[in-house]
């Protein structure tokens, strides 16, 4: 898997230049606001416990792999407590019509995210080589380890202001994201870089690594989008707010 693993650094690298990524970077706007996005993420960060219980875990595991698989999703798939503990800290759990909820989860400022997760499920349920799934594994972990660094450093900045610690989105979140599969391996990079594909595999892992890295992306760049419409106290009121500055926007060729 060495080439894959190359071609997702490679991509991670890339990701890490995104608006998105400068938007989290750019202090000269409040910190509440720079994680503004939090409540567009929940169909993803909600669905990501199904895709780890329901389509990563297998048992009885059958192979070395899966055991390693089912280690990864058993610590992924309850993240979304976490999830859930943060929005509330932040000031979102505040009562709306159940009819609006569900308009907001599945409305148009949420289809890439939402989309996003519908395609790691596709990609993933009816996959038969573990290979893949590997590939895919190790693909998100990639995406995770770059934007939660920087989310992290935002939320060190909003525990100043509100003086609490958030468990999703600040350090010990990050702490958890190695940027590989998270299991009982004593070098995981090694152990990855030591399985040989095919031709056949090859190719195939190259197209499901550009596919994951595109829809991150895609989503990061809806999620932007909706922070940037979106008061962090006024969730569901559009209107423009704190966009990039130009410093920004040249760092990311605006």
């Amino acid at each position: 898997m060495k080439e894959v693993l190359a071609l997702i650094e490679k991509k991670k690298q890339e990701f890490a230049q995104t608006p998105f990524m400068a938007f989290l970077q750019d202090k000269s706007i409040d910190p509440r606001q720079r994680l503004a996005w939090a409540p567009s993420f929940a169909p993803f960060a909600m669905s990501f416990k199904d895709f780890n219980h329901l389509v990563l875990h297998k048992e009885p595991a059958t192979s070395k792999l899966q055991e390693m698989i089912n280690q990864h999703a058993y610590e992924d798939g309850h993240h979304w407590v976490w999830f859930l503990q943060d929005l509330k800290l932040m000031g979102y759990d505040y009562s709306i019509n159940f009819t609006d909820t569900l308009k907001f989860l599945w409305g148009k400022e949420t289809q890439k995210v939402r989309s996003m997760a519908y395609n790691l499920f596709g990609m993933c349920a009816f996959e038969d080589d573990i290979l893949m799934k590997l590939t895919i594994i190790e693909s998100i972990e990639a995406t995770g380890n770059v934007a939660l660094f920087e989310i992290a450093q935002v939320a060190k900045e909003l525990q100043q202001i509100t003086k609490q610690h958030h468990p999703y989105f600040g350090q010990s979140h990050y702490a958890k994201e190695t940027g590989h599969i998270q299991a009982e391996v004593e070098d995981v990079s090694s152990f990855l870089e030591s399985i040989d594909l095919t031709e056949a595999q090859r190719e195939k892992a190259f197209t499901l690594v550009e596919r994951v890295f595109a829809d991150f992306t895609e989503s990061m760049n809806e999620m932007l989008a909706f922070a940037q419409k979106h008061p962090y106290d006024q969730t569901f009121i559009t209107k423009a707010v704190s966009p990039l500055s130009q410093e920004t926007l040249s760092a990311v060729g605006g």
